[in-house]
């Protein structure tokens, strides 16, 4: 389809012949059907799951996705096999329907899981839960995306502190970093409760993204929120993402790039917003948003990146890292 990169299979390994190498990987949100090429009775997924988007007015950050990989699935040859891939959820606009509610609450905030099956098994990875708004007691229960069904590994998406601080100045909150392959994301930064002190956002471990920053914001309709937390790629354990920084000494009309959580493992970056009241969305795949900030009816959270599944197949072909990249 449209939405899938290139199939590709390799030339066959060894002089007589053998398994063949190749890759397909899904990167839009839906429904696909997997077809196991001629002579492949193997094959290697990793799955991520989307990033929960960023709530609004006085806003908590989204979650990472989660990430799970399993190898050596059994398939059969020319079988169909079904892949799905999650979404990231859509931020939340004002604080009419989310105020006072947990983070979670709203299902198209949240973001869907990724998973694939094989001839016996399913390895997932879930969406990343949404922040909430105005809400001091809800901060400590939002979850991020984890590893889930039958899998070898993976990391679970990082937390948004949240869901403001109200101390001088005001803070946003940042998104959460996709989970890795033997760690977790980032957390985005916040505050413990509202009015509290504000928490920095963290790095990502074992290949996840890192959770994005804080800055400076007020009330009125020319401010923006927090940034994106960063995404996780799918070729294969890489380095982990560095957490955004929090700014607090900037103007509210300044973009300060340097905020947003660095995607782990060759993902994207997280985003910082250009757009007013409105927060970053998280990076590919799988990073949170961050939250809106402004007035109680235009402040918009960052939306959450779409998940991802990549298939590969071929002899001495292994997640996390064994010969994982495009062959």
């Amino acid at each position: 389809g449209a939405n899938v990169s290139a199939f590709s299979i390799g030339k066959a390994v060894g002089r007589g012949g053998g398994t063949p190498s190749g890759q397909i990987e899904y990167t839009s949100s839906g429904s696909y059907s997997f077809v196991a090429p001629a002579g492949v009775t193997e094959v290697s997924v990793v799955t991520v799951g989307g990033g929960g988007a960023g709530a609004s007015y006085f806003g908590q950050g989204g979650s990472g996705g989660g990430l799970a990989y399993k190898n050596a699935i059994s398939v059969t040859p020319n079988a169909s096999y079904t892949v799905i891939v999650g979404s990231g959820g859509i931020g939340g606009v004002g604080s009419v329907g989310n105020s006072g509610n947990p983070p979670g609450y709203i299902a198209s905030q949240n973001g869907t899981a990724s998973s694939f099956t094989g001839d016996s098994i399913t390895v997932s990875a879930s969406g990343g839960e949404s922040g909430c708004s105005y809400n001091s007691n809800a901060s400590t229960s939002q979850n991020g995306g984890a590893p889930s069904g039958t899998y070898d590994g993976g990391g679970t998406g990082g937390k948004s502190v949240g869901p403001y601080s109200a101390t001088t100045p005001y803070g946003s909150s940042g998104g959460g970093g996709a989970g890795g392959y033997s760690g977790n994301g980032g957390q985005g930064a916040g505050a413990v409760s509202g009015n509290g002190t504000l928490v920095n956002a963290t790095a990502g471990s074992g290949g996840g993204g890192g959770g994005g920053g804080s800055r400076k914001v007020s009330t009125d309709t020319t401010t923006k929120g927090g940034s994106g937390g960063g995404g996780v790629g799918i070729l294969g354990e890489g380095a982990s993402g560095s957490a955004g920084s929090t700014i607090t000494n900037n103007s509210t009309s300044t973009e300060v790039p340097s905020t947003v959580g660095l995607g782990g493992s060759g993902g994207s970056n997280g985003n910082y917003s250009t757009v007013a009241q409105t927060g970053g969305s998280g990076g590919a795949f799988g990073g949170g948003g961050g939250s809106g900030h402004g007035n109680q009816t235009g402040a918009t959270g960052g939306n959450g990146a779409n998940g991802a599944v990549r298939i590969i197949w071929g002899e001495g072909r292994a997640y996390p890292s064994t010969n994982t990249g495009d062959v």
